[in-house]
């Protein structure tokens, strides 16, 4: 998986770029934008792009998704960042994916989570995800592993829920 992030830059100064560029790096060092006194600064606006030379005619009979640029030459910075996902599948595991689905549905609250019972959800090849391994932010990867797994049998009754049991609406208040 990659994750593509492009900045578009052609509206700001090379002086803008710089600002913003110490403002981040002051932020990232857990710098406290108040206690540096930062004053936001009114500049001047950039000069105009130069007039284009397009005619309605060529704009509108432009290839599809590929209209004729207009404005300010593009400037714009891109980085990737490469993830590594694995899923590990097993034909004759005595789960289905329903019974990984509730156990992630509990830990769902982390919203991060939520993203690995997402992707458990979609359509997946055929058997038990019995290990998981995917990002689900940049800097977090989500691991599941099935290991040393024992299949007992339980009665139904085991889990079923008495009725002078009441769900508290306020537990979980996403669901």
């Amino acid at each position: 998986m990659s994750f593509v992030s492009r900045k578009r830059r052609e509206h700001l100064t090379e002086e803008d770029i710089l600002r913003n560029k110490a403002i981040m790096e002051s932020l990232s060092k857990g710098g406290n934008l108040i206690e540096q006194n930062y004053e936001p600064v009114r500049r001047q606006s950039l000069t105009a792009p130069s007039p284009n030379t397009i005619s309605w005619e060529e704009y509108i009979n432009a290839e599809n998704g590929k209209a004729p640029h207009l404005g300010r030459e593009l400037v714009c910075k891109e980085s990737k960042k490469n993830f590594k996902a694995t899923v590990a599948m097993s034909q004759d595991f005595p789960l289905g994916i329903e019974s990984l689905l509730n156990v992630l549905e509990v830990i769902a609250p982390f919203k991060h989570f939520n993203k690995l019972r997402e992707f458990v959800q979609m359509k997946l090849p055929p058997g038990f995800p019995v290990k998981l391994d995917i990002p689900v932010f940049p800097t977090i990867t989500a691991t599941v592993t099935f290991q040393e797994f024992r299949y007992d049998e339980f009665e139904q009754s085991t889990f079923t829920i008495p009725n002078e049991y009441k769900e508290d609406p306020s537990r979980f208040p996403d669901l």
